[in-house]
Formats: C-alpha cells, sequence, structure tokens
C-alpha cells in the first residue's frame, strides 16, 4: 500500500476534522483529549492550516493513503525572535495503520523540513510516559528527555507523567 507524506492544504480541513474527532473517541489513546471535546469546526481548521501554510518555521504533515488521512504531524513554529529556531511537534497515527512505519515516514519527512527552513534548530515534544510506542520513534530519530511532568495528565482519576523530549539539529 502506498504512504503519502505531504504538507496539509486548506482543502485537507474537513477530513482532518473527521480524523481527529475519530482519534478523540479511541479508548486509550494517550493524547489530551477527552470523547466529545474536540470541537473545531472545519473553517477553524482551514485557518489553522493557513497559518501553517504561511509560516516559514511552522509544518503540517499528512500521512494519506486510498485518499484517506491515516496520520497527522504537526510542527508549530514559535513566534518571538528568540524562540523562532523551536517547533512544538505532536503527531498521531489512526489505529488500523499503527505498527506499519506511518510514524517513521511521519518524523523522517518532518526532520528533513526542518533542516531545510535554516531556521528551525529545536524539535520538542512531550509524550504520556506510559506511551513506549511513540517514546521509541522519538528516541530512534535522536529525541533526548529533558524532563518529566509529574501528574500532568488526569485521566478518569488517574494522574500520569508527561514526557518532555527535544531535538537539537545543530
Amino acid at each position: 500500500m502506498d504512504i503519502i507524506i505531504r504538507e496539509a492544504t486548506p482543502d485537507d480541513a474537513e477530513k482532518l476534522v473527521a480524523y481527529v474527532t475519530q482519534l478523540t473517541e479511541e479508548k486509550g489513546l494517550d493524547i489530551p483529549w477527552s470523547p466529545g471535546e474536540f470541537n473545531l469546526t472545519v473553517e477553524d481548521e482551514r485557518k489553522i492550516l493557513e497559518n501553517y501554510a504561511a509560516a516559514d518555521n511552522s509544518a503540517f504533515l499528512v500521512a494519506e493513503a486510498r485518499g484517506e488521512i491515516i496520520g497527522d504531524l504537526n510542527c508549530k513554529g514559535f513566534t518571538r525572535r528568540a524562540l523562532r529556531h523551536t517547533v512544538s511537534l505532536g503527531m498521531s497515527v489512526h489505529k488500523d495503520w499503527r505498527n506499519k512505519g506511518v510514524g517513521t515516514l511521519l518524523m523522517e519527512r518532518a526532520i528533513e523540513w526542518a533542516k531545510s527552513t535554516n531556521i528551525v534548530k529545536r524539535m520538542e515534544l512531550s509524550v504520556y510516559e506510559r506511551n513506549a510506542r511513540a517514546r521509541h520513534i522519538y528516541e530512534k530519530f535522536g529525541f533526548q528527555i529533558e524532563g518529566i511532568r509529574k501528574n500532568f495528565i488526569c485521566e478518569n482519576g488517574t494522574y500520569i507523567d508527561d514526557v518532555i523530549m527535544a531535538l537539537l539539529l545543530q
């Protein structure tokens, strides 16, 4: 199956809203959204994608198969001059496509993009401490743990640690 990794466009807004809505309904998914909490409209998402496209230190990537979005990765650049070299990264992969290399393809493309900007020198992210699959991908690409936010996430009354990781591109 051919998987395409490309930059998202405003035309992807409707599919992205449907994709994220489906993700947030998934039980046990390690993202800080509860079912019903994601409420962006297609127009909201379109504006977000336009803002990503207009920024020289931000990128929004999608993984696509058979015309459907099966994963996404966003690198949101900071706007202040002193922080413009840093992006905050977030990634997700559809449950039917996990452990099939989609996350690796997204990360390869994101790092390639970051290096090509001549702006981005630091990529950072946070990941649930229990999410070994995601942590493995990040570590494979050289991300290192910088800290742990104890009891940062509360899920159904259970507190979960959040791991802060970063990759320096210099």
